[in-house]
């Protein structure tokens, strides 16, 4: 009845109906009826993305032990290559969130409720390297290199630092998973850590150097530095008197 009677009611019939972040605030239960953060909005608010989504509706869930959340994190940037013949939006989180989040879709956030980058499988992988580093051969395949693999253990690392550092809040099972991603931080390595980046320059410039005869071998002309220059023109003579 009161739609009927609004004087806006002709322009409301053509006007398009889209989500507003507000709608889809409500819709996720980040937000109280009068715009309050609720406790799953605050968790959410720490990430970036739909990353906390899953952290939230996971932190929920008292049935969810967390030394089992902390590796399943790795599915959240993991991609669907871990899957294998499953469901990529499978595993227990994957689950809990379709479930809490009703499958939902919203652009850069959830799709099928699951973040954007969510891979299942990867936890796994995850649990085994930590607890045997040199089992990562044995759990290449086909579809699976040792490349996915360390961008995994990056990604997984990069979410726990994330978690450290972010900030306390009065709620018990969010100061037991940073607790957990903290032990974790310490206790394991990055791929990448075994790079010596101050050694990169010194290799790149001698590469440069070993190459130089072969383009020059190739007919391309290599350009002489300001020393050459000058050293050349003193020789011939040809200097400025």
């Amino acid at each position: 009845d009161v739609c009927r009677t609004c004087d806006q009611l002709e322009h409301d019939k053509i006007l398009a109906i889209v989500n507003s972040p507000a709608y889809a605030w409500r819709h996720l239960g980040l937000v109280e009826p009068d715009g309050t953060p609720t406790r799953r909005g605050m968790i959410f608010s720490f990430f970036h993305g739909g990353e906390g989504l899953p952290v939230a509706a996971a932190l929920e869930d008292e049935t969810y032990p967390i030394n089992e959340l902390v590796f399943d994190l790795a599915n959240i940037r993991a991609g669907p290559r871990f899957a294998g013949e499953d469901s990529p939006m499978g595993g227990r989180l994957g689950i809990l969130c379709q479930r809490v989040y009703r499958r939902a879709d919203y652009p850069g956030y959830l799709s099928m409720g699951v973040p954007m980058q969510y891979g299942a499988g990867a936890s796994e992988v995850v649990r085994a390297l930590v607890a045997d580093p040199r089992s990562k051969h044995k759990l290449t395949n086909e579809l699976l290199r040792h490349g996915d693999i360390e961008r995994a253990l990056v990604e997984w690392r990069s979410i726990l630092r994330h978690i450290v550092l972010a900030p306390a809040y009065p709620l018990s099972r969010w100061t037991e998973l940073k607790a957990a991603a903290k032990e974790l931080v310490d206790k394991t390595a990055s791929p990448t850590s075994a790079v010596d980046l101050a050694t990169l320059a010194p290799l790149q410039q001698r590469a440069g150097e070993s190459d130089a005869p072969y383009s020059r071998g190739r007919g391309t002309t290599v350009a002489p530095t300001a020393r050459q220059a000058s050293s050349s023109l003193a020789k011939s003579g040809d200097g400025p008197s």
